[in-house]
């Protein structure tokens, strides 16, 4: 005997209890939640993750820089040829501009951080051969560099527009050698 119960019908011609379709059916969907539910705790993770790596490169690039420049400024003649200790390089004086030109003319990047123009050069000279006689210059040069660096997602927001600074410092000996002035 055929009954026109559409629920028996409807088992009849799929061969399926509609039970079973229906949890098929809330099966995909919980999948669905799971999926938006992840996306939604790992997207930010991920772009913090890139924004960290971003301030990563950064301080790298700044301390690659500030190494170069303080190089730079010690492989020639200090600003003076007189004793000091600690004595502020201007911008005016050449072992300044030796590390400004490395800095200028090597780091610009694509990534988004600047460093900034002015950077902070200090000279110790401890010993000054004698002009006759010529010879290395007895000191060292210290030069400190910061870098402004932009995170471009999450951690950007948070710091707001002034970015994230970081500075570095290198301190390194004077290799310039005097050369003797004939009597």
């Amino acid at each position: 005997m055929t009954s026109n119960n559409p629920t028996e019908i409807e088992e009849r011609t799929s061969g399926k209890p509609i039970a079973s379709r229906l949890t098929a059916r809330n099966k995909n969907g919980q999948g669905i939640v799971e999926l938006v539910t992840a996306l939604v705790c790992l997207v930010p993770v991920g772009l913090v993750l890139i924004d960290l790596g971003v301030v990563a490169i950064g301080a790298g690039i700044n301390d690659a820089a500030c190494r170069d420049a303080a190089r730079a400024a010690a492989s020639g003649a200090p600003s003076e040829l007189t004793l000091a200790d600690n004595r502020t390089i201007g911008p005016d004086k050449s072992p300044y501009q030796r590390a400004q030109s490395v800095i200028k003319k090597i780091y610009a990047t694509n990534v988004p951080a600047k460093i900034r123009q002015n950077i902070e050069a200090i000279e110790t000279i401890k010993d000054v051969p004698a002009l006759e006689t010529g010879g290395a210059v007895d000191g060292e040069v210290s030069v400190k560099t910061t870098i402004d660096v932009y995170p471009p997602f999450i951690v950007g927001k948070v710091v707001g527009d002034g970015g994230i600074a970081l500075s570095a410092k290198h301190i390194v000996p004077i290799t310039y050698v005097m050369p003797a002035t004939a009597p």
